[in-house]
């Protein structure tokens, strides 16, 4: 029997990153420092045992293909709660598309597997999270849903869920859309600072006596 799946009609989450993109992903938000390529004691879920796996070091080579020296090691449940958590940290609103929609929860799961430091940190609260909300939150309906999570904004795991989740959307094209990041453009020219701006540091500098 599979894994229990949202019951009101929000469509099952299908993976829809690859692992070349979510590994560059991780860079950019920040992990993926210090195993240096030694070996580290990762989770196995499929077996419930230990595996050996290596990092990367401090100076992965992210432009030929690559193949990722770890497993992801979450449940397919787990990555459904973590779908919905995500959604409702960041749902879709105009033109701005939901978490889920980008593949935050790949990213999650690419998170927590890696065998770093910070990673296996995370990795023990994110997965006792998505575990303790588990079966029961996908058979909720939406209401229920939502007033289990009004319940966890204070908890370690929602507050690094939601770091680990803004963190990476806000890193996609869409995240920078949506916040108005136009990046590195060039201007025909600069008008230099509004009447206001030179205002305040008019009025400043007469504080100072200058």
């Amino acid at each position: 029997m599979g894994h229990p799946t949202p019951q009101d009609g929000t469509p099952k989450y299908v993976s829809k990153i690859d692992r070349r993109t979510t590994l560059t992903w991780i860079g950019v938000v920040g992990a993926a420092t210090a195993a240096a390529g030694a070996g580290v004691v990762i989770y196995n879920q499929k077996g419930g045992g230990k595996a050996q796996a290596k990092g990367y070091g401090t100076d992965p080579k992210l432009n030929p293909p690559i193949k990722a020296p770890w497993p992801r090691i979450m449940s397919d449940k787990q990555l459904q709660v973590a779908a919905l958590v995500a959604d409702h940290i960041l749902p879709a609103s105009g033109a701005a598309p939901s978490a889920s929609s980008l593949g935050v929860p790949d990213f999650i799961d690419e998170w927590v597997s890696a065998p770093y430091p910070d990673q296996l940190k995370d990795r023990a609260i994110i997965l006792k999270g998505l575990d303790d909300l588990g079966g029961r939150f996908l058979k909720a309906d939406a209401t229920e849903r939502a007033a289990k999570l009004a319940t966890l904004p204070g908890s370690d795991f929602f507050k690094r869920f939601r770091a680990l989740s803004v963190g990476a959307y806000y890193t996609t094209e869409a995240g920078f859309t949506d916040i108005g990041y136009i990046g590195n453009v060039a201007r025909p020219s600069d008008p230099g600072p509004s009447d206001e701006v030179k205002a305040v540091l008019e009025q400043r500098l007469k504080g100072l006596g200058l």
